[in-house]
């Protein structure tokens, strides 16, 4: 069961709720009802452990905490976190990953990105499934696999030639 992070955008308050939970986009909508700014969820852990895990952050940023499971942390406060669960930490993609929003020095193309509060790589965070173990370079094919959704991809864009010729 996961450990979730959910995150209320509110102006000039940083306000993120650690807890457990199974389906985190209902207790999102549930915790969204009655509440006048936007909630997001920024990211998970998978734990066999959840409730402890859950337990020792809050103890981590109690002196943070605002009310219950309330923190006033930013997205970027739990990245570390996530970063350090490895496979078993996620971050909640942004639905526009892979746009397009410019081209560097040398025409390669650079993507929206995964997460919209940080700046990540796909070798740090895998793009498709948000997994913190990231995309690993495979000589034999020529291409990044995520070893937590099993993607496979050499970052194409539509209409270009695959170069392994797959």
């Amino acid at each position: 069961m996961p450990v979730y992070f959910i995150y209320q955008l509110s102006p000039g308050r940083h306000a993120l709720k650690i807890g457990v939970g199974e389906k985190i986009n209902r207790r999102k909508r549930q915790l969204q009802t009655g509440n006048p700014d936007e909630l997001v969820a920024v990211g998970w852990i998978e734990s066999e452990t959840p409730y402890i895990l859950e337990s020792e952050l809050q103890k981590r940023f109690e002196a943070k905490n605002i009310r219950g499971e309330w923190f006033e942390l930013q997205p970027a406060d739990i990245l570390p976190v996530l970063e350090r669960e490895g496979i078993n930490g996620f971050v909640a993609k942004c639905d526009d990953a892979f746009d397009i929003v410019g081209y560097d020095s040398d025409g390669i193309p650079e993507m929206a990105g995964v997460w919209e509060w940080a700046d990540l790589e796909h070798y740090e965070c895998c793009p498709f499934c948000g997994c913190m173990c990231g995309l690993v370079f495979q000589e034999a094919s020529q291409m990044y696999h995520c070893r937590s959704c099993d993607e496979l991809t050499g970052f194409f864009e539509p209409g270009d030639e695959d170069p392994s010729g797959m």
